[in-house]
């Protein structure tokens, strides 16, 4: 098993994270490294704004980083993860998540499939959870049935 010092998980605001951070804590304490567990406010719109109107998505995730910060504290001590250091970050995610990881250098990288910059993982490792895995393991942890494929 390779060692990991640096063990970095990005969530999404969907609410399917506490699969990620169970299996990320395991990592760490087995192996006493450090977690970041950061929360990325996409500031993206439909629309390309022009003048002062340019500036607005980022203000507003600036204004919601607070609460979102206190619901990220609030899911890291219901996991017993009140150790792991936190942080909220908003921009475009693939580009904020990039920045994360150059800065950060993690060692290891613990999100959900897909969700990872090609770019920024370069000699970095990435431990990706597919859906339907998380959705298998809940429906194991609460022993219901799992769903049968035709």
């Amino acid at each position: 098993m390779k060692t990991y010092r640096r063990i970095l998980v990005p969530l999404s605001a969907d609410g399917q994270s506490d699969i990620l951070l169970q299996r990320a804590a395991e990592l760490a304490q087995a192996q006493d490294a450090k977690l970041l567990v950061v929360r990325v406010l996409d500031t993206r719109s439909g629309f390309e704004p022009d003048g002062p109107a340019a500036v607005l998505p980022g203000e507003a995730a600036a204004r919601r980083a607070p609460d979102v910060r206190k619901r990220l504290d609030l899911q890291l001590a219901r996991n017993n993860l009140a150790w792991a250091e936190a942080q909220v970050v908003w921009g475009e995610p693939k580009a904020v998540l990039a920045e994360v990881i150059r800065s950060w250098q993690p060692d290891l990288v613990v999100t959900f499939a897909g969700h990872l910059p090609g770019e920024a993982t370069d000699g970095v490792d990435a431990l990706t959870v597919s859906r339907p895995s998380v959705f298998r393991r809940l429906a194991e942890a609460f022993n219901y049935p799992s769903p049968r494929h035709a």
